[in-house]
């Protein structure tokens, strides 16, 4: 069967994207799709041959099947999880495309609700707490929470009577945080601050070309790895680089996944922050 992606995935608290095309789909899941079909997880990567380890040359996607090489030396993973927004099929030739348009959690952005009152002295975190707990209803996991038990407590009375994305996003400007649904999890971590996992970037492990510098990081494009993700370190060796004094640990703040299993590499752009000190460089903001 032939798939292909394209997924775009920030830390910003707004739904994850994904358009995936799938070719030739039996006339029954095409119906059943949108209707009785409408959760979405995709998973990609490469698969090394049997008796090598690491970055492989075969590009592979699956449903959870395990070939070849055993799960601990494929780089294969989840690179997408979410629901069915809209779906669309068109025939070229011989062939029927049908193109899903899905989107990380936004039942849960878009449903969930809290009205309560707090008491002067309560804690940022209890009041997330409470707004994950909404998001949960709609099939939200708990993801990293980073920096919460650092932030001072209400020094009023706090209210809350609106949606959850409306009111994580309030709380995130005032207290310098991001927050994002990653997979169907809810991540948080501080402006200056991200998941300590990290992936490894060099010429030797799916970098691509050269990496383009930006006034507080890094742009680069590599062969498809589904640990590099939003909120999480990675570390980039490059010649350009080095050149340039350029740190090589950055927090991805973006990143684009895209491929085709029968046409050209899995790839992924990334968009990150430079880390220097055990914080990340946010840039001048005005």
């Amino acid at each position: 069967m032939r798939v292909a992606f394209n997924i775009a995935k920030d830390i910003s608290g707004n739904a994850n994207t994904a358009e995936i095309e799938i070719w030739n789909l039996a006339e029954g899941n095409r119906n059943a799709v949108g209707k009785e079909l409408d959760l979405v997880t995709l998973e990609a990567g490469y698969m090394p041959p049997a008796g090598i380890s690491a970055m492989g040359t075969l590009p592979f996607t699956s449903g959870g099947a395990q070939t070849e090489a055993s799960a601990s030396s494929s780089n294969v993973g989840i690179i997408f999880k979410g629901v069915l927004r809209d779906v669309r099929h068109r025939r070229e030739g011989a062939d029927i495309i049908t193109t899903l348009s899905c989107g990380d959690g936004v039942k849960a952005l878009r449903n969930a609700f809290l009205s309560k009152t707090y008491p002067a002295g309560t804690r940022v975190g209890t009041v997330i707490d409470d707004l994950y707990k909404e998001f949960e209803k709609d099939g939200i996991d708990r993801g990293e929470w980073k920096g919460l038990d650092d932030l001072p407590p209400f020094r009023r009375p706090y209210s809350v009577c609106s949606s959850c994305t409306q009111e994580m996003d309030r709380i995130s400007r005032q207290n310098k945080l991001y927050w994002s649904l990653q997979n169907e999890a809810l991540e948080i971590v501080p402006g200056n601050g991200y998941i300590e996992a990290a992936a490894f970037l060099s010429p030797s492990t799916g970098l691509i070309g050269t990496p383009t510098i930006t006034d507080n990081g890094v742009q680069v494009e590599a062969l498809l790895n589904p640990e590099i993700r939003p909120n999480r370190k990675v570390v980039i060796e490059s010649q350009t680089l080095s050149m340039n004094a350029e740190g090589g640990a950055y927090r991805v703040s973006e990143v684009v996944y895209t491929g085709d299993n029968k046409d050209g590499d899995f790839r992924v752009i990334v968009t990150g922050e430079r880390i220097e000190g055990g914080k990340v460089d946010e840039g001048v903001k005005n």
